[in-house]
């Protein structure tokens, strides 16, 4: 089994062949921590705060944000793919 690419995603690479469903994690893993963080930045008080919190949170999302997240999974997918899924660190 070849190493993760990504390192919050060890062991994900059970299924060879999905690198692309593994780095695109990488942006549900980024949207979800920049979400909880805000959602959770207060206590929450009872589900309709909850579900405000949420809504505002996504609300801050803005277009370039997720754009630049998916163009920096494109160049992971994209070295991937010329190194043939071989490891490599990208800083």
């Amino acid at each position: 089994m070849r190493d993760s690419l990504i390192p919050e995603l060890e062991g994900v690479d059970q299924y060879p062949g999905h690198l692309e469903v593994q780095i695109s994690l990488h942006l549900i893993f980024f949207l979800w921590g920049y979400i909880k963080n805000i959602v959770y930045a207060e206590k929450i008080r009872n589900i309709q705060h909850l579900q405000d919190r949420i809504t505002s949170a996504i609300e801050t999302l803005t277009r370039d944000m997720v754009q630049k997240t998916w163009q920096e999974i494109e160049c992971r997918l994209d070295v991937s793919r010329a190194t043939n899924g071989a490891y490599i660190e990208m800083y």
